[in-house]
């Protein structure tokens, strides 16, 4: 298997990408049924919205898991580098 850091790099657009295409795609549903449900009263109402709260939690949590993927795999891309930079030194010496 060959790593390369122009393949990392890109694993961490595809990453970030997603994970905004996917947040604005669950927001867009939510908010869809957040129109429906605005119509609901007393315990549907209530329960609704718990369970939206939670939905809203786990998003955000999801996406911000997915943005700490995308950041953590470019350190590990600029690691690599500074890494084989020095590693290529010795051999110059």
């Amino acid at each position: 298997m060959e790593i390369t850091y122009e393949g990392v790099v890109e694993a961490s657009n595809m990453v970030r990408n997603e994970a905004n295409t996917l947040k604005t795609d669950l927001d867009t549903i939510m908010r869809q049924v957040k129109g429906v449900s605005e119509s609901w009263t007393g315990e549907a109402q209530r329960a609704f919205n718990e369970r939206q709260h939670e939905w809203n939690q786990r998003v955000d949590h999801l996406h911000s898991t997915l943005l700490t993927i995308s950041k953590k795999l470019l350190e590990a891309t600029e690691g690599y580098r500074a890494n084989d930079h020095r590693q290529g030194q010795r051999f110059a010496s």
